[in-house]
């Protein structure tokens, strides 16, 4: 028989309602900052936009900036802390979005918690109008990849096997694949990497909590780990020359257009006068 895995809808919610703090999501905040250094860049009047997740408002307080004129709607997984421009999504594979509503469509880190990503990328792109804006972060494959291979061991040498911790993310050929699929323009898909270094494991576990990226599907362990795990897990780290804790977050910043007359077409062959 074929076993599907299917998300823990109810965990993803309680995971993403956390509270929220700026000063608190130093590598959330990186990625929000990869998105703004974006969009500083680009010289278009945007009048209706739309954000899809917004932890710790920072993208939501620049846009507000730069496109002081224009209308924002946030979509989120809404908590106590939430501020009222945020509309609630009780599940991201049901959102349901205006078609051509939208010139400018940011997503930070929501594009991982879907089931079905085509699906939708196809509602995103159904909602820019003419020549709008789809603006992404996601994290890849190799994402906290030195912590991954610490807990891999720990889970060997305390369970015999190891147990799903982070949540699955998109290979970056299927991710361009889906991007052509659905009709992006000028699809464009780059590797980021942000790296730190703490001088302790407690500082890095609690900086990579705050990302919310636990894995989320019913099979996940349901119970919680104790002392004598994270301690098995800190030695099995495998520390720098200076003692220091190292861990890289590899993410994708994904862009892509919506089809307009006015953007630069490929030449067909035969074409062009110089190969």
């Amino acid at each position: 028989f074929i076993y599907i895995l299917m998300i823990n809808k109810k965990y993803l919610k309680n995971l993403r309602c956390k509270g929220i703090n700026n000063k608190n999501d130093f590598i959330f905040n990186c990625y929000s900052q990869t998105i703004i250094d974006s969009l500083e860049i680009i010289r278009l009047n945007f009048q209706n936009i739309l954000i899809l997740g917004n932890q710790g408002t920072m993208i939501y307080e620049f846009v507000q900036k730069k496109f002081n004129n224009s209308l924002i709607k946030v979509y989120d997984f809404k908590n106590i802390n939430s501020n009222n421009t945020i509309e609630n999504i009780k599940d991201i594979d049901l959102l349901e979005i205006e078609k051509d509503k939208f010139d400018l469509i940011i997503s930070n880190m929501m594009l991982s918690l879907s089931d079905n990503l085509e699906n939708l990328l196809h509602k995103i792109i159904n909602s820019l109008t003419a020549n709008g804006l789809f603006l992404a972060t996601i994290p890849s494959l190799e994402n906290f990849y030195s912590l991954k291979s610490a807990m891999i061991k720990t889970d060997i040498e305390i369970y015999g096997g190891a147990y799903n911790r982070f949540n699955k993310t998109i290979e970056l050929q299927q991710l361009i694949e889906i991007l052509k699929k659905t009709a992006y323009t000028n699809p464009s898909v780059n590797l980021e990497k942000i790296k730190l270094e703490y001088q302790t494991f407690d500082k890095l576990l609690h900086d990579v909590r705050s990302m919310n990226l636990s894995y989320y599907y019913n099979d996940k362990k349901n119970t919680f780990e104790n002392k004598n795990y994270f301690k098995k897990l800190e030695k099995n780290f495998i520390k720098n020359k200076n003692n220091n804790f190292d861990i890289t977050s590899n993410f994708y910043v994904v862009t892509g257009w919506k089809d307009h007359s006015s953007q630069q077409k490929p030449l067909k062959p035969g074409q062009p006068r110089i190969n």
